[in-house]
C-alpha cells in the first residue's frame, strides 16, 4: 500500500481521522494484492486460498478496498471470502460503479473523473489541441482504466485520438518524436510493453518525456513534478479523511446500505515550470487549479518591502528636491544678504569719509603745500648763473617723496569710496592693519591720540574682501577715537594687536575710552548707540561682516577703557623672516 505517495498520503490520513477520540486505536490488517501487475486466474484462485487461510480465525468487522480492480475482485469472491461482512471501497471509478448492481453490504466513494475529463484539460490549457496520443497497457491489462475503450469511442468524433496502447517502449519514443502539431499525449499506465515484458512505469515515462515532442498529461498525481504538465487529482488526505469517516459510521453499527454513495470531483494539478516551458498563457489556466513548483518573481516575493521601500525612495526625493529648492533659495538670499551688506557697508564708508573729511584734507594740504614750497626754490636755484643744481635735485626728490604720500592717502579713500560687489582674495592682516592705521593716523594727530600696533610674529592670511575687513578696522578705530574723546584723560592710546589664536587670526583693539556700560551685549544691535550723535549702524554692520567672513566679533570692558576682539579662519601661515 506505501508504494505510492499518494496512496501514503491517503492511508496516513485515513489513520488518523479513523483513531481520533478512540480510547483503544482500530486494528487495521494492510495487504496489496497486486492484482495490476499479477492478474491470472491462476494468482487469483492462490490468493483466495491464502486471504481464507490467513483471515480464518479472526473476526473481521470490514474489508475497505482501494481502488476499481481490488473491488471487482472482492465482488466475485464475497461469498467465499466475508459474505456477511460490509465491504467499503473508495478511489473507485464513478462510471464504473454505476454499472455495478451494489449487494446491500457494500458502499462507498468513487471518483468523478475520467478521458473526457482529460481531453476537457488539455484543451482548455492549449485550445488549438486537435490530437490525444493515448499511452499505456493495452485494454486487458489496464486493470485501473476499465471504462476508457468506451469513453475513447464516445470521444472519437470531438477529437481524433492516436492510440498507442500496447507498443513497445522503443517504438514509443520514436513514434512520440514526430507526433502531429496541436496534440497532447495521455499517459496512463506502461508496466508491461508490447512484448507482455514488465517494465517500470516511471522510468517508461521518463523516456517518453525525453522524447515527446509534445505536452504530457497523466491521471496519477504522484506523476507531477517528474516532467509532466498537469494530471488530474483528488487530494489524498481528503479522500482518507472521508474514508474513515464513512467507517467509523460502519463501525458503530450504522448499516452501509443506508449510506449512499458518495462523489469525489478532482482539481487540476499543473507543474508551474512545463506551463512556462510551452508558453501556456495564465488565462488558460483551469479554474481551481493547483500550481506546483511555482517559483514567484521578485515583486510576488517581496512586495510590501518593495512598496515600503519606493514608498521610501519617493519621500527622501521629495525631502531632497525640497532642499535642493531651499539650497536655492538660500544662495539667492544670501547672495542678496550679500549685496545689501555691501551696499550698506558703502554708504557707511561714505558717511565715513564725509564725517572726517577735514582730517582728510589736513592730511594732503601738507604734502601738497610741501610740493608748492619746494616747486618755488627750484624756480629761484634755476635763475642763478650757473643754476644749482645739487639744490635742484634734492628739491626734486623731496617733491617725489610728497607726491607718493598724496597718492597713497588717495588710493586709501578710493578704496573705502569705491562700491563694488563682495569679492574674496588673500589678505595679509598684519598689512591690513598698518594701512589702516597710517590712514587714520591724521585723524589721531589731530584728536591727540597715540596709535601702537603690536602684531604677530608670524603673517596671518585670511580669505576675506580687502575694502570691507578694512571698513572693520576704520569702525572700531573710530569709536575708539570716540570714546576716548568722551573720556577726556590723560592717557588717549588706541593698541591694536593681532595674535594667533589656535586656527583663527585674532585681531583686538583696545582703547583708553570711557568703555562699556551694563548695555554691553546690545553693543552690536541695530541703532543701538550710547553716543548723542550717531545712528547706532556702525558696530552692527562691523558685526554682519565679520560674520559672513564665517568669523565671530565680540566686546568687553579692560583696565582703562574698552576692548573689541574679532577672529577669522586662518587660510595661510607663514612665519616672519
Amino acid at each position: 500500500m506505501m508504494n505510492s505517495p499518494y496512496l501514503y498520503d491517503f492511508y496516513t490520513s485515513f489513520k488518523i481521522k479513523l483513531n481520533a477520540g478512540r480510547g483503544d486505536p482500530v486494528i487495521i490488517y494492510e495487504e496489496n494484492l497486486d492484482l495490476s501487475r499479477f492478474h491470472s486466474l491462476e494468482y487469483q484462485h492462490r490468493l483466495d486460498a491464502w486471504l481464507k487461510e490467513k483471515y480464518k480465525n479472526i473476526k473481521i468487522d470490514a474489508v475497505v478496498v482501494i481502488g476499481q480492480t481490488v473491488l471487482n475482485y472482492f465482488l466475485e469472491r464475497q461469498k467465499s471470502l466475508w459474505p456477511e461482512t460490509p465491504i467499503l471501497f473508495t478511489l473507485a471509478s464513478d462510471s464504473e460503479i454505476k454499472k455495478i448492481s451494489l449487494p446491500d453490504n457494500v458502499g462507498g466513494k468513487t471518483l468523478k473523473a475520467g478521458f473526457s475529463d482529460i481531453v476537457k484539460l488539455a484543451k482548455t490549457l492549449l485550445p488549438e489541441t486537435t490530437h490525444i496520443a493515448i499511452i499505456g497497457n493495452t485494454p486487458a491489462h489496464d486493470v485501473y482504466r476499465t471504462d476508457l475503450p468506451d469513453e475513447i469511442a464516445r470521444l472519437a468524433a470531438q477529437v481524433d485520438i492516436i492510440d498507442l496502447r500496447g507498443l513497445g517502449l522503443e517504438e514509443l519514443q520514436q513514434r512520440t518524436r514526430s507526433l502531429p502539431k496541436n496534440t497532447v499525449v495521455y499517459f496512463t499506465m506502461l508496466t508491461i510493453d508490447g512484448s507482455l515484458r514488465n517494465v517500470s512505469n516511471s522510468d517508461a515515462l521518463q523516456a517518453i518525456l525525453k522524447s515527446s515532442n509534445t505536452p504530457v498529461l497523466v491521471d496519477n498525481p504522484s506523476l507531477i513534478g517528474s516532467g509532466t504538465l498537469g494530471a488530474i487529482s483528488f487530494e489524498a488526505s481528503i479522500q482518507g479523511q472521508e474514508t474513515a469517516e464513512l467507517l467509523n459510521k460502519v463501525l458503530a453499527g450504522e448499516k452501509i446500505s443506508s449510506l449512499s454513495v458518495s462523489k469525489s470531483s478532482f482539481i487540476s494539478l499543473l507543474d508551474w515550470r512545463e506551463l512556462k516551458h510551452w508558453s501556456i498563457q495564465k488565462k488558460n489556466y483551469p479554474k481551481d487549479s493547483e500550481l506546483r513548483f511555482y517559483a514567484p518573481n521578485v515583486w510576488e516575493l517581496y512586495r510590501t518591502q518593495i512598496i515600503v521601500t519606493l514608498g521610501v525612495i519617493i519621500v527622501l526625493l521629495c525631502l531632497l528636491g525640497a532642499l535642493l529648492v531651499e539650497r536655492k533659495r538660500r544662495t539667492v538670499a544670501v547672495a542678496q544678504s550679500r549685496h545689501r551688506l555691501a551696499q550698506i557697508a558703502f554708504m557707511n564708508r561714505q558717511l565715513t569719509a564725509t564725517v572726517y573729511s577735514e582730517a582728510i584734507a589736513h592730511e594732503l594740504i601738507q604734502p601738497l603745500a610741501a610740493i608748492l614750497s619746494n616747486t618755488e626754490a627750484a624756480q629761484v636755484f634755476l635763475t642763478h648763473t650757473p643754476p644749482q643744481l645739487d639744490m635742484i635735485q634734492e628739491i626734486l626728490e623731496n617733491i617725489k617723496r610728497d607726491d607718493l604720500r598724496a597718492g597713497d592717502l588717495i588710493n586709501s579713500m578710493r578704496g573705502l569710496l569705491t562700491k563694488s560687489e563682495s569679492k574674496n582674495k588673500s589678505v595679509n592682516i598684519n598689512t591690513m592693519v598698518q594701512k589702516v592705521l597710517k590712514f587714520l593716523s591724521g585723524e589721531a594727530k589731530m584728536r591727540q591720540v597715540q596709535l601702537i600696533e603690536e602684531l604677530a610674529l608670524t603673517t596671518l592670511i585670511v580669505s576675506a574682501d580687502p575694502v570691507q575687513l578694512q571698513q572693520v578696522m576704520v569702525n572700531l578705530i573710530l569709536n575708539a577715537l570716540d570714546a576716548i574723546d568722551e573720556a577726556d584723560g590723560v592717557r588717549r592710546s588706541i593698541s591694536v594687536f593681532t595674535t594667533l589664536d589656535e586656527t583663527n587670526a585674532r585681531v583686538s583693539v583696545v582703547d583708553t575710552g570711557i568703555g562699556f556700560d551694563e548695555n554691553i551685549e546690545r553693543v552690536f544691535d541695530s541703532f543701538f548707540t550710547t553716543k548723542t550723535k550717531g545712528m547706532g549702524l556702525g558696530l552692527t554692520i562691523t558685526e554682519a561682516i565679520v560674520q559672513a567672513h564665517g568669523g565671530k566679533i565680540w566686546a568687553e570692558n579692560g583696565v582703562d577703557g574698552a576692548v573689541v576682539h574679532f577672529s577669522l579662519p586662518l587660510q595661510l601661515i607663514e612665519p616672519d623672516e
